[in-house]
């Protein structure tokens, strides 16, 4: 008999409440109160902000069973114990939940397309949903691909809430917000988190995928540690790692807008810099799986610390109104 647990481990509900976080983070604590400086009103703000996290979530969920659905003889080597598709939950059952949940997210975004008379924003989830399903199919198991796959679904999440709420002051304050730098400004703090997610997600992408090395070569995948080897996949994540740093603290350090501010560059050392050294310490000395996996778990809690920034800019976004 399928339990309540079994579900929720097939949805990988902590990574559902990381993604809600994420949106609500962005939404409440960038958008919301940058609008708030211009006393510019968003209309539907709360059915927006729920339909963006609900179809963020279903999508996800659905995403998660079916790369599982996909996965279960790969799974069998690299994880046996936490198999769940073909043992506590029947394959019939996955591919029922799989669909009715990517047909609720997707569901979710047309209502938004349909709340904002903007149909591309209906078509970006379709989009999503398809990448999902045939990244679990066949993608996952080519170079890269897959991994860049995912990550374009990671860098989707913060900017499609930049994408809904600009259309959402077209629709309202249209022509004044195009004589404005304020569409341009959303665009880019939900674009900066976008970029940011993408780059650490194709960093944990290749992270797992070393962790898999087992299971992947055994189901003749053409994983980057497959193919080019694990040495060459290690320095791939230290490349990408220090890019990661620079590029995260030349904006902390350059592009925030907070003249007075040295939260920021604070909240950059302490949150991301060290971490991130510490991580590519870590990358250069990692030989067991069980030190990948750690790795992984890391890397998401870096992640973390980033998206939450966008707490801190609310924070900032208040004082600077005091002092207007």
């Amino acid at each position: 008999m399928v339990t309540l647990k079994n579900w929720l481990q097939l949805i990988r509900w902590k990574n559902l409440l990381f993604l809600a976080y994420i949106v609500t983070a962005i939404f409440y604590g960038v958008v919301m109160p940058y609008l708030s400086q211009y006393n510019l009103r968003l209309e539907n703000d709360i059915i927006l902000y729920l339909l963006l996290m609900a179809s963020t979530v279903f999508i996800a969920a659905g995403g998660y069973i079916i790369n599982d659905y996909f996965d279960t003889k790969i799974d069998e080597i690299n994880r046996p114990t936490r198999v769940i598709v073909g043992h506590s939950v029947t394959r019939a059952q996955a591919a029922t939940a799989f669909q009715i949940l990517l047909g609720l997210g997707v569901a979710c975004g047309l209502g938004i397309a349909l709340l904002l008379k903007e149909i591309t924003i209906g078509l970006v989830y379709i989009v999503i949903s398809g990448i999902l399903w045939f990244y679990s199919s066949s993608y996952k198991r080519q170079l890269l691909v897959g991994n860049l796959m995912i990550a374009l679904c990671g860098f989707l999440t913060p900017f499609m809430i930049g994408y809904v709420v600009n259309t959402q002051l077209i629709n309202t304050y249209n022509p004044f917000i195009y004589q404005t730098s304020i569409m341009a400004d959303i665009y880019l703090w939900t674009t900066g988190f976008g970029v940011f997610s993408f780059l650490f997600t194709l960093l944990r992408e290749i992270v797992k995928d070393i962790d898999d090395i087992e299971g992947d070569r055994e189901m003749e995948c053409r994983t980057l540690p497959i193919v080019w080897g694990i040495g060459t996949a290690k320095t791939v994540l230290v490349i990408l790692s220090i890019v990661i740093l620079l590029l995260t603290g030349y904006v902390a350090f350059r592009l925030i807008p907070f003249t007075t501010d040295t939260l920021t560059w604070k909240y950059f050392v302490f949150g991301i810099a060290i971490p991130m050294l510490i991580l590519i310490f870590w990358i250069g000395k990692a030989e067991k799986r069980s030190q990948w996996k750690q790795i992984s778990q890391f890397i998401k809690f870096i992640m973390l610390i980033g998206c939450s920034y966008a707490l801190i800019v609310g924070y900032l976004f208040y004082l600077n109104g005091l002092t207007a």
